[in-house]
């Protein structure tokens, strides 16, 4: 027989290659890791240093007086008797209305017959022009159209005080019929009107601090107006405010501030004023400073631009842009007690129990006290809105729902974000100083976040 030639195939084990596993699990380790790098939140940070500064705080102030608005009796060209700033008695003429026009051609005619204006007006003038050249900025033009309004009525005025004599004479020469209108009341004259004149504190609204919506309109002599038109202001006191927005963290930068000095750019006179803080019907928070003397300095100003001067402070220096805020409860200063061993800070706690009533302590991680209010973080277990605090010794009853917004930083010293508050004590436009003795505040060295709005408290950072 012939034999056997069938061909049985030899099937191959199949090896494993370990290099090749060992090759692709590593590349696969590290492709995890730069991909989780390259997506991951960018972290900046900066280290708290020590540091001081002196920066003025430059602001657009809203002036408001104790003043009132006087209409014309009746339509016809205006001749100014009294220049702005000039002080009026009660019955003293202000102005007259002419219906014809007839007194402003006269007085044309008779013109040069009179004295010329004084010396001492000469050098009035002088100084008004000298003021502006040394306080003009390109950033600021409507100050050129101040000036001439200045400039145009103080003229009117010498020249009508010079004739105001001869203006009765040809009057009655010429049975002129002159509408003469004396003052109501004494005090300071203005003829800048605007639609701030008889606003009030409490009215005050962010868009008043636009000075583009309220422009200043100006009567001038010889202007011809109608029946009702505003014609002057009269100032009655010497007492005058200024009310000014704040920069962020500005207000906690003066909460210990009675005064404060300031320094104003048209003129260069420094004041110093009574600070306070004042709440519009809106809520509008407004810093307010209250001087009693050179009212007449601003009379026809509604805007007016100062300096708020500082001195150098000491302390701990950090980026603004490293700066945020968080709300915190706020419970009154006086239902604040200690516990049992007299050491912990907290509060008297209402607690149901099946229906009864009962009092306890609870300890309370205060993050700051005020005056006024106690700041607890909203995270603490044992406080929660709608949580209510008995006041120590009293059935007074505060029920918690109230937050307020306190500045602070991210520190990531722990490897996560944990927020700290700061007291600013100075400020510019990229840093702050703030102050050391904060309570559960920086120190130096810490490391903190520039970029806040990337991260929620609590993020893990390594």
């Amino acid at each position: 027989m012939a034999e056997s030639k069938k061909i049985i195939p030899y099937k191959k084990r199949i090896t494993l290659n370990v290099a090749i596993i060992l090759f692709l699990i590593i590349s696969l380790y590290l492709s995890f890791y730069v991909i989780k790098f390259l997506t991951r939140k960018q972290i900046r940070y900066s280290e708290v240093v020590e540091g001081s500064m002196s920066e003025d705080k430059t602001h657009t102030g809203l002036i408001l007086r104790d003043e009132s608005v006087e209409k014309a009796p009746s339509g016809g060209y205006i001749n100014i008797y009294m220049k702005d700033g000039k002080r009026v008695a009660v019955g003293g003429r202000v102005y007259s209305l002419d219906a014809t026009g007839d007194l402003k051609k006269l007085k044309e005619a008779s013109a040069g017959k009179e004295d010329s204006i004084s010396d001492s007006n000469v050098v009035e003038i002088k100084k008004k022009l000298s003021n502006f050249v040394s306080n003009y900025l390109d950033s600021n033009f409507e100050y050129v159209y101040d000036t001439k309004y200045l400039l145009d009525n103080a003229a009117s005025e010498y020249s009508n005080i010079i004739n105001i004599e001869n203006i009765d004479n040809i009057s009655n020469e010429n049975e002129l019929s002159l509408d003469i209108v004396t003052s109501l009341t004494s005090g300071e004259i203005s003829y800048a009107i605007d639609d701030i004149v008889e606003k009030k504190e409490e009215d005050l609204t962010k868009s008043d601090f636009d000075t583009s919506k309220h422009p200043i309109s100006y009567i001038k002599n010889e202007q011809l107006i109608e029946e009702n038109t505003a014609v002057y202001r009269v100032v009655n006191s010497e007492t005058w405010s200024i009310y000014f927005e704040f920069d962020k963290g500005e207000e906690e930068l003066y909460a210990e501030k009675k005064r404060l000095t300031v320094k104003f750019k048209s003129n260069g006179l420094e004041l110093t004023g009574n600070y306070s803080v004042v709440e519009t019907k809106d809520g509008y928070r407004l810093g307010k400073l209250t001087f009693d003397k050179y009212m007449i300095q601003f009379i026809s100003n509604r805007y007016v631009d100062f300096y708020i001067q500082s001195s150098d402070v000491n302390g701990l220096k950090i980026p603004v842009r490293s700066v945020l805020e968080k709300d915190f409860y706020t419970i009154p200063v006086d239902f604040l007690t200690k516990g049992g061993d007299g050491v912990e800070d907290g509060f008297y706690k209402e607690v149901d129990n099946d229906g009864v009533s009962s009092t306890v302590f609870v300890p309370a991680d205060i993050t700051k006290v005020t005056d006024k209010n106690c700041y607890i973080d909203k995270n603490n277990e044992d406080i929660k809105s709608g949580t209510k605090i008995i006041k120590p010794d009293s059935n007074e009853i505060y029920e918690v729902s109230n937050t307020e917004k306190l500045l602070g930083v991210y520190n990531i010293d722990k490897g996560y974000t944990a927020f700290k508050i700061i007291d600013i004590i100075g400020s510019n436009k990229e840093f702050y100083i703030i102050d050391k003795g904060t309570r559960n505040g920086l120190k130096v060295y810490d490391h903190i976040l520039l970029n806040p709005d990337s991260f929620m408290e609590g993020d893990s950072i390594y």
